[in-house]
């Protein structure tokens, strides 16, 4: 099939950075028909909501390519000194999730690294399969920490039209972009709950059939506090589905998983089981090497408590 959309984002980003050629097309290389028709049914949609944003593709890309150096550099200082550029929460909330200018180009750059990068990819279809089967059939849906808020969307397709939905974000500029990519995609959904707020200082006895948290417990410098307030956010046969990331310099990532391991024990400590899970290393390498060389791993899991734990 044709994939010009896709294809032009590919060529700007080929273009402005020859040092991704080689992967980003051994990458798109290996992947299927079917692959190319979500790539290019995403890029068309994306780029139909960065118009009616008023933002060219030519910035997205740059946020893009930004967003990959910053990831470098902290990799680059990650293996001189073994430990994550920021240390603590309040810093990253200053630096970034505050900062609307910073903040809604990480956003777009992560986004478009949902195609782009393999291990995100991944991750976005075990989402999608969660979403398959737990969102058709639940009352009530929680996100914490929306992002680009391109999961919500996902997830929005599948929702009973009367599903209660509340989305939480300390960022208020995460809150916005997620705002905006509802209204463009959802207007007719309107009645969705957005609290800019930490979701553990969040006070609620609400609870939800399914919770998603993306990419969070990296950023937080308690991370078992907040697995422990998803379990209590959990109904009784609910599931959540949650991703993070091994080894894994950012600008606002502040806690430091060392090994899978350490996920899961946390996971298992805060009264919660893992169904099924994805561990995802960056690179092709056997896992020895990986661990040994302190390669990034993504993971995602779909949880629900532990047999006996309400």
């Amino acid at each position: 099939m044709k994939t010009q959309k896709f294809d032009s984002i590919v060529d700007l980003v080929v273009a402005r950075s020859p040092l991704q050629k080689k992967k980003l097309r051994a990458y798109l290389a290996r992947r299927d028909a079917s692959f190319m028709e979500e790539a290019e049914s995403f890029a068309n949609d994306y780029c139909g909501y960065l118009e009616s944003q008023k933002i060219p593709l030519e910035f997205a890309v740059s946020a893009y390519l930004e967003m990959c150096a910053m990831m470098m550099r902290c990799q680059i200082e990650f293996m001189k000194t073994g430990s994550y550029t920021i240390q603590e929460h309040s810093q990253a909330f200053e630096e970034t999730y505050s900062n609307k200018e910073k903040m809604t180009s990480y956003m777009i750059g992560l986004a478009i690294s949902q195609f782009l990068w393999e291990t995100h990819y991944e991750i976005l279809k075990s989402f999608e399969r969660a979403t398959e089967t737990y969102c058709p059939t639940v009352d009530s849906y929680l996100e914490i920490g929306p992002g680009h808020g391109l999961y919500l969307h996902k997830a929005m397709k599948l929702l009973k039209p009367h599903t209660r939905i509340k989305v939480i974000d300390i960022s208020p500029v995460s809150i916005a972009i997620t705002k905006s990519i509802m209204a463009h995609f959802h207007p007719q959904r309107a009645s969705i709950s957005y609290c800019t707020d930490d979701v553990l200082k969040h006070d609620t006895e609400e609870r939800f059939g399914f919770v998603v948290m993306g990419e969070v417990l990296e950023h937080i410098n308690v991370p078992q506090r907040v697995l422990v307030k998803l379990n209590k956010l959990l109904e009784v046969d609910g599931r959540a589905f949650v991703s993070t990331a091994i080894n894994s310099p950012a600008v606002d990532h502040v806690y430091h998983y060392k090994s899978v391991d350490d996920v899961r024990v946390m996971i298992r400590n805060a009264g919660l089981e893992i169904e099924n899970e994805l561990v995802l290393p960056v690179e092709d390498l056997p896992m020895e090497e990986i661990v040994e060389k302190k390669i990034t791993i993504n993971y995602c899991a779909v949880l629900k408590k532990e047999t006996g734990h309400e």
